[in-house]
């Protein structure tokens, strides 16, 4: 038997993770309030699979881009992976399964052994079904893990559901510990994703870390900087254009109160920045809107001068949500 490291559960995890191993069905659904650890959960129940040898792969299908980054992140600090288990887990889209499913299984053997994990089953609803069944039919003995926030309208062959918190107790410090130690670390982007907190109660610090994070998304080399001093830049990020080369920008992020605009002062300054920095174009990025002068500068300047307004912005954020670039 394959040697593993386990990870500390709360009981109710544990539960679940006993349970799943013991049983073998095709079809289970695991149904938890979101910040009750169920990401958690699942990677200790897929890397314990493993190691018992009830499967050979895991491939995690989610709808968004960066919840299969989490996962992976979950094998990093949590229960990691069997140590001869090297590229066992695969993430992916439930887009990018649909769109062109020979890609993960081209060199894949056809009797594998697979653990499908599908995430946010709550947001596809029943099309899942279609999905879970044409994985498991491609490799027979493969079983299937629903993750979802409520019930969904699928068929199952066992449902577990973990206790509830309720509002009274998750406010309670002690709870609030214990899920910081039993759910992964989430990022803004994470947070905006799962509404547990809105755009505009980021911190100004937590709003240029989001502004990184889908910067990063979109295929940039990101330079998140120290937040002082750094005269009028938050991030510089550096995209490879391939023939045309290389492209540098730099991104001043104003987190401002929504009626209270961007004016041609602060563009003009940005002007000047990207002058000083040598970078092909400069960005504001703003959770309000632009002043009509302002707009008048960036028009005038478009090849050289960006922005992001809260319209835009709202856009940005879903569009990285799906696994989209955007081209601000």
């Amino acid at each position: 038997m394959t040697e593993f490291r386990p990870q500390q559960l709360a009981p109710f995890q544990e539960n679940f993770v006993q349970s799943f191993l013991t049983r073998s069905d095709a079809l289970t659904l695991l149904v938890a309030a979101p910040g009750t650890g169920k990401t958690a959960t699942s990677h200790v129940a897929a890397t314990r699979m493993v190691a018992a040898g009830l499967v050979d792969k895991v491939l995690f299908i989610s709808a968004h881009r960066v919840l299969g980054e989490q996962w992976q992140h979950v094998g990093q600090t949590a229960d990691p992976w069997p140590i001869d288990a090297s590229g066992v887990s695969i993430t992916t889209t439930y887009a990018a399964l649909v769109r062109d499913p020979d890609r993960i299984w081209s060199e894949v053997v056809p009797d594998t052994r697979w653990l499908f994990v599908f995430d946010e089953v709550d947001w596809i609803g029943d099309r899942v079904e279609a999905i879970a069944a044409g994985t498991i039919a491609r490799f027979p003995g493969s079983r299937a893990l629903f993750l979802s926030t409520e019930v969904p309208p699928i068929a199952v062959d066992w449902q577990f559901t973990f206790e509830f918190f309720g509002r009274d107790a998750l406010a309670r410090p002690d709870t609030q510990s214990r899920l910081q130690q039993l759910a992964p670390s989430i990022g803004p982007l994470q947070k905006i994703q799962r509404k547990l907190i809105q755009l505009d109660d980021l911190s100004w610090r937590e709003f240029e870390e989001l502004i990184a994070k889908m910067l990063e998304a979109d295929g940039y080399n990101v330079d998140l900087m120290q937040g002082t001093k750094d005269g009028g830049v938050d991030v510089v990020a550096v995209k490879d254009l391939g023939a045309a080369g290389l492209m540098k920008s730099i991104w001043q992020a104003k987190k401002n109160r929504i009626d209270r605009k961007i004016g041609l002062s602060i563009v003009r300054e940005l002007a000047d920045t990207r002058l000083e920095h040598k970078a092909t174009k400069a960005f504001i990025v703003t959770t309000s809107f632009l002043t009509s002068g302002a707009l008048q500068r960036v028009e005038r300047d478009k090849f050289l001068i960006g922005k992001v307004d809260r319209n835009d912005l709202d856009l940005w954020i879903l569009r990285t949500l799906r696994g989209e670039r955007f081209d601000p």
